[in-house]
């Protein structure tokens, strides 16, 4: 009997509540002990799946840590959230084979996934077809991948996830872009749910229950929080919120 790939568990999941993903940058992790620190305060029920990387360069040291730290602790599939190619490991399970949709320059439309497709099938890793699409200019994410702002227009965001759908993406991740105050509006993610039918998280700006719920009531799959989790407290406000959208009745 062939093994269920790790996107096909998230449909599973998705069938009994929406998705919670903690993404940890393993730039924040210096030292085993912190990590380890955090990763002791996850309720494992509620995450779905780990994702590893973000928007700065991280040495392939440190993603292998951070990776075997999760593994460690827990039976939950971990897929590399990639910003570049060195953010590639053997170790995880999957990774974000991910297009930067409204990026100015070609190196992450096309380029960086040309380069790293050696080594991702030298590794076997599960790949993930992904349409990114970054929506807030002002965070780190938009600097370094260039990206070009999209006006929070409902109608032009729901033309890029329009075109993800034909470009056969699996999953359509809307992001505020990490560290903003400004979550993905609730009309955007409504329209682009209504046009896509795969699975569409949404990141960015999530900080609290009352932000998660309204995104996940709008009809995202699934949420991704990041910088949250650095805040003092941070994996407690994660776990609350998790336990809450996952009560939201399925639609």
């Amino acid at each position: 009997m062939s093994k269920i790939s790790v996107y096909q568990k998230l449909l599973n999941n998705r069938k009994n509540g929406r998705l919670c993903f903690p993404l940890l940058d393993p730039v924040n992790f210096p030292d085993t002990s912190k990590i380890e620190k955090m990763l002791s305060g996850f309720e494992s029920n509620l995450i779905d799946a780990f994702l590893v990387g973000g928007s700065t360069l991280v040495a392939q040291e440190d993603l292998d840590k951070t990776i075997e730290c999760i593994k460690k602790n827990f039976n939950i599939p971990v897929i590399i959230f990639p910003n570049n190619i060195n953010a590639i490991s053997k170790k995880a399970d999957a990774i974000f084979y991910m297009m930067l949709m409204n990026s100015a320059v070609t190196y992450y439309i096309i380029d960086a996934q040309v380069l790293a497709s050696p080594l991702i099938e030298r590794y076997k890793l599960e790949t993930i077809p992904t349409g990114y699409i970054v929506v807030n200019p002002d965070s780190a994410v938009s600097h370094i991948g260039h990206v070009r702002p999209i006006p929070s227009i409902p109608e032009l965001i729901s033309l890029y996830v329009l075109a993800a759908k034909h470009f056969g993406f699996k999953i359509v991740y809307l992001e505020g872009g990490s560290g903003t105050s400004m979550p993905i509006a609730s009309a955007a993610i409504a329209l682009s749910k209504q046009l896509y039918q795969g699975l569409l998280l949404v990141g960015g700006g999530i900080t609290d229950i009352e932000k998660a719920t309204k995104i996940a009531k709008a009809g995202a799959d699934g949420i991704v929080i990041g910088n949250l989790l650095e805040k003092e407290n941070g994996v407690i406000t994660f776990n609350r919120i998790c336990n809450e959208i996952k009560k939201i009745p399925l639609s």
